[in-house]
């Protein structure tokens, strides 16, 4: 390394360094950027090729370093691009360094150098000063952090796409902010949109259904209220089948368009399984416990069982079940009736009952009717036949019946007598 100049104390180290790595890492273009700064002051400058004999025939010849001068980095990188010739010998080096030394009217010290020619350091005059010079210091390395941020590949992208992407962004949000520019396209979407869907052939013009009973037909004309003709992309398939749907008698519908602008409807109605009375009046069930529709009275559907009490619409597949065991008795069975939301009572006329247990309620009905078959039971001035205790169930005949069991016992014991 050279000794440090007073001039050069504001310069990097590694510009005051002869290593050839810092030269590797920037590179020519940035070391000439560096060259015109003075950030380097001195370099040798070869001033004649001397063959050396190569100790091997066809090697290249070897390099003297005593044929070399001290000059700037400017005439180094000049006499380097040369072909095969060197630009200033040593005697025009000489020249030159006299002419600049009388020009700035400053003593030249030449002070010898092993391997490299006595020449002075060319001082050129600057405006400013130390002052100018740190200026054009802090410039070379301002543009230098400046090309190495546009060669990192992050902040090249960043600068090729964020930035104009941000801009164009920016500019949409603030045409959008002003509530003018977004009714009119708002306008002019609306605009475009009914050109399109309201052309003929998209048009619903009649709403039709079949196969239906003439209770839901009034219901379907009562319920939907269609705006027509109009386009089917207006239409809401989806709320006008829900709405279809919310009526008792519809068990699911489906819709379709038609290609003559003809909306079908089809329906799958609810069949009625069962007739429940409950403190509000009558309601005509499904097998599923959902209701089909409200009766007035009982005799609008005498064809179908009649179950009462609370929570009975709730067992609609135990009632039925129970209704299908007790056919055998015919027209003497009424209906069924739950009894504290836990039981079940078979209604048979001339006010018999059969009092089922909470459990096993079929198997208890069908050990009855298996009576009745085979003792006729149930053809008895019989009242009641308790079953809530499989284990010990109870009669219960009316009054008449009694007094005529006393009889028959009170003549059993005087004929014993």
């Amino acid at each position: 390394m050279r000794p440090l100049d007073p001039e050069d104390r504001d310069a990097p180290l590694s510009a005051l360094s002869d290593a050839q790595g810092f030269w590797d890492h920037l590179g020519t273009a940035r070391a000439e950027e560096y060259a015109q700064d003075d950030i380097l002051p001195i370099s040798a400058v070869p001033i004649a090729r001397v063959p050396v004999p190569s100790a091997r025939p066809g090697a290249p010849e070897a390099f003297d370093i005593s044929d070399c001068r001290l000059g700037s980095l400017d005439d180094t990188l000049h006499a380097l691009g040369a072909t095969g010739s060197v630009a200033l010998d040593r005697s025009q080096a000489d020249a030159s360094v006299a002419a600049i030394s009388a020009v700035q009217q400053q003593p030249v010290a030449s002070e010898p150098i092993a391997g490299f020619a006595a020449v002075a350091r060319p001082v050129t005059l600057r405006k400013g000063g130390a002052q100018g010079k740190r200026r054009r210091l802090a410039d070379g390395r301002v543009s230098y952090r400046l090309q190495r941020i546009w060669l990192t590949p992050s902040y090249r992208a960043l600068l090729k796409y964020g930035v104009p992407a941000l801009a164009v962004v920016s500019a949409v949000a603030l045409y959008f902010a002003n509530p003018l520019n977004r009714e009119a396209l708002n306008a002019t979407f609306e605009t475009f949109y009914s050109a399109f869907v309201d052309r003929p052939e998209f048009m619903v013009t009649t709403l039709q259904w079949h196969d239906v009973t003439p209770e839901l037909d009034a219901a379907l004309s009562a319920r939907i209220d269609l705006d027509l003709p109009q386009s089917s992309f207006r239409l809401d398939l989806d709320a006008l089948r829900a709405e279809i749907e919310a009526l008792d008698w519809v068990r699911s519908a489906d819709l379709r368009l038609m290609s003559d602008g003809v909306l079908t409807l089809s329906v799958t109605e609810r069949v009625p399984a069962i007739l429940w009375r409950y403190d509000g009046g009558l309601q005509l069930l499904d097998a599923e416990g959902v209701r089909v529709a409200y009766v007035g009275s009982r005799d609008m559907r005498p064809d179908l069982p009649l179950i009462a009490g609370a929570g009975a619409n709730d067992h609609i597949r135990e009632a039925l079940d129970l209704l299908d065991a007790a056919a055998p008795l015919g027209d003497r069975l009424i209906g069924l009736v739950r009894i504290g939301e836990r039981r079940w009572d078979v209604v048979l006329d001339r006010d018999q009952r059969i009092r089922l247990p909470e459990t096993d309620a079929l198997a208890a009905l069908e050990r009855v009717i298996a009576l009745e078959q085979a003792q006729d039971l149930l053809t008895r001035d019989l009242l009641v036949a308790d079953l809530r205790n499989p284990a010990r169930p109870v009669l219960q005949i009316s009054a008449g019946a009694m007094e005529t069991l006393r009889d028959i016992r009170m003549q059993s014991l005087e004929s014993s007598r």
